[in-house]
């Protein structure tokens, strides 16, 4: 049966009348003819249910005629289809909301059954799920004759079942989510009129809240609100709310508070607008960008001084460690002051902190974020927080469309001279569509092959661009027709912008690496199962050779602990504190097995031993390993040599 098909037999099933085709059509985003062929096939499917028939009334529509009994038994076997069919992580989390919905127990074989799964396929799943819960500080406890049930603060049990809701959101559309998981796990109807009366509070407030920070808003208070109704909730330390009462936010809190307690019949205790008011000061939001950034700025100052502090020190450690100049940038200081206004606060009072991009946006901004985050133990001393991986990539996603706002101002106009030995008329067709589609570009002459080199040395073009391939020339060139066919134009267009980028673009050479490793820091095919392993047995090697301190290993594996060095082909980067390398190289283990790091499979291991003190070369150094990541040919190579000589000419 395919899936509309049991869509089709679902809906009919859960209907108490006819429909017509027509709007199971539009229902199904299919044409008549198609639901009219479904219900062919579905009609050979139910004659193993004699009892059961789809009836057709012209101009009326169509029915399933069956007693509710039958009803029930086919409704059973098609969810049970659905429910066998589904992927092992979505079990799991499927385990999860069952497990936090409501505080019972339930057995394996309660489990096992509504999955379709064997006791001993739940059992590996609970393996999965246990580790999951720890991580929200909870506990699944098993009671002898009872069954499994989740334990520990209520705090932490909000927390955790605010997370399946984000987990399963990331699977879905937002209409979606209200329609599917929320209905799950607290109601959708409570959820509605929450979301009404917190955008009437939203604005008594200085800035409008985020999309996304309304939705997580609204979940968070559905949640407390369902838990309250259920005889659990939270308990707040004295001091913290003492000092929560002072704010702003506390006065807007216990408003909401008394509206919802009006709308949903509950009774909501002062520790609850307390925590009410943590969400309020960690929601994020989000300013108009209409506005003066002077009256902006103002605004912040008055609000969070403490984040606009913040991110000045932030943007003045940037500049100095990725060699820029942001430090003018208002944009930069609105966007990040507004961001970490939110962040503090949510450090500050124990709220999580989490970033769906963080893999991403590591192996996109592996320069950026890895210089980021050299100075962050700064940061954390001077305004006493500490700042996790998630945090820093969102400051790097700030700070890296602040880089590619200065190389848009400072974009210059680049000479091209044209080369094209078909004639005058080609030649000015070229240069009519160059200077249509490229304002940047000054073209400074047209010329034929033959009169290259004469009218290079008259002009000095920044760049050559010709009808016809070129060789042995120094100045960048691009090849393209005199058409400029629109992925000619998009070409251009990228060969230019790497040529003014601050990290420019692939290479297929790798002479950093070249000169930075040796074949005495090459170790093929070596054995650990465990990545810190790996990182020690690497400092060590360096460390013998006397090129890194003896504690330039454990500096490496604190360094991996805070945040993950992958980067991506089967690369990891592991590097310690600058002020231990008494040289600067590489080492490189091949594994002669894949081992698991943070996730992703792991082959080649590069200790970096970069002393960091010349900017142009740690920038080319990770340009040439984001380009390695990508060279898919080099690396299979890498995996075939057998000796350190090969392996080394190869890289």
């Amino acid at each position: 049966m395919l899936e509309r098909q049991k869509e089709i037999l679902l809906i009919l099933l859960k209907s108490n009348g006819y429909l017509s085709v027509d709007s199971l059509a539009k229902r199904l985003d299919c044409s008549e003819k198609t639901i009219r062929n479904d219900l062919k096939m579905l009609d050979e499917w139910l004659g193993n249910y004699p009892k059961v028939e789809i009836i057709r009334k012209p101009s009326v529509g169509i029915f399933l005629n069956a007693h509710e009994i039958d009803r029930k038994e086919l409704l059973q076997e098609v969810i049970g289809t659905e429910q066998h069919d589904i992927s092992q992580n979505e079990r799991r989390n499927e385990l999860i909301k069952i497990l936090l919905k409501a505080d019972k127990v339930h057995t394996m074989q309660q489990l096992a059954n509504l999955f379709y799964v064997s006791k001993s396929t739940i059992g590996q799943d609970l393996i999965e799920v246990e580790h999951w819960m720890r991580s929200f500080d909870l506990r699944l406890v098993r009671k002898p004759n009872l069954g499994l049930k989740v334990e520990g603060e209520e705090k932490a049990w909000r927390t955790a079942l605010s997370k399946v809701i984000d987990v399963s959101a990331n699977q879905l559309s937002f209409v979606s989510l209200q329609e599917n998981v929320l209905q799950e796990v607290i109601s959708s109807y409570d959820y509605s009129l929450i979301e009404t009366e917190i955008r009437k509070i939203e604005r008594a407030l200085d800035f409008q809240f985020t999309d996304q920070a309304m939705t997580n808003l609204t979940i968070h208070l559905a949640i407390a609100v369902k838990r309250i109704k259920l005889g659990y909730g939270i308990i707040m330390p004295q001091e913290e709310l003492v000092e929560l009462q002072e704010k702003k936010e506390y006065a807007l809190a216990l408003q909401l508070a008394e509206s919802l307690e009006r709308i949903l019949a509950v009774k909501i205790p002062n520790d609850e607008v307390g925590y009410m008011t943590l969400h309020l000061l960690g929601a994020r939001f989000h300013y108009d960008h209409s506005m003066e950034h002077e009256h902006v700025e103002e605004s912040l100052q008055k609000i969070d001084s403490e984040a606009l502090s913040a991110s000045r020190m932030i943007i003045q450690k940037a500049a100095e460690v990725i060699d820029v100049s942001l430090l003018e940038d208002k944009e930069l200081l609105i966007g990040l002051s507004v961001h970490l206004h939110a962040t503090l606060n949510r450090l500050r009072h124990g709220l999580s902190v989490s970033n769906p991009m963080l893999k991403e946006i590591k192996k996109m901004y592996r320069y950026p974020f890895d210089l980021i985050f050299s100075f962050i133990p700064e940061i954390e001393n001077a305004f006493k927080i500490s700042l996790p991986e998630d945090e820093v990539a969102y400051i790097t996603l700030h700070v890296q469309a602040a880089l590619e706002r200065v190389q848009k101002q400072q974009q210059k106009i680049t000479k091209a001279l044209i080369v094209c030995p078909t004639g005058t008329g080609t030649s000015q067709l070229l240069k009519a569509k160059l200077e249509r589609y490229f304002s940047n570009l000054m073209i400074v002459d047209t010329v034929s092959t033959f009169q290259l080199k004469k009218k290079i040395e008259q002009k000095n073009p920044d760049v050559l661009i010709s009808t016809v391939p070129l060789k042995n020339r120094d100045l960048p060139s691009l090849t393209v027709t005199p058409l400029l066919l629109e992925y000619e134009r998009e070409k251009l267009k990228n060969f230019l912008k790497e040529l003014h980028s601050p990290f420019p673009e692939k290479e297929t050479a790798y002479p950093l690496l070249k000169t930075l490793v040796s074949e005495e820091l090459i170790f093929l095919d070596v054995d650990f199962n465990d990545r810190f392993d790996v990182i020690s047995y690497l400092g060590e090697q360096l460390s013998e050779r006397g090129y890194v301190h003896a504690d330039y290993g454990t500096s490496s594996t604190e360094r991996e602990k805070i945040s993950s060095t992958v980067i991506g082909g089967g690369i990891a980067i592991p590097h310690g504190d600058p002020q231990l390398i008494g040289k600067s190289v590489i080492g490189i283990a091949r594994l002669n097995k894949e081992i698991e790091w943070e996730g992703e499979k792991i082959t080649f291991v590069f200790m970096l031993a970069n002393k960091l003190s010349d900017k142009e070369e740690v920038k080319q150094l990770f340009k040439e390993l984001a380009n390695l990541v990508e060279d898919e040919d080099k690396l299979n190579e890498l995996r075939k040599q057998k000796n350190t000589r090969d392996f080394y000419k190869t890289l």
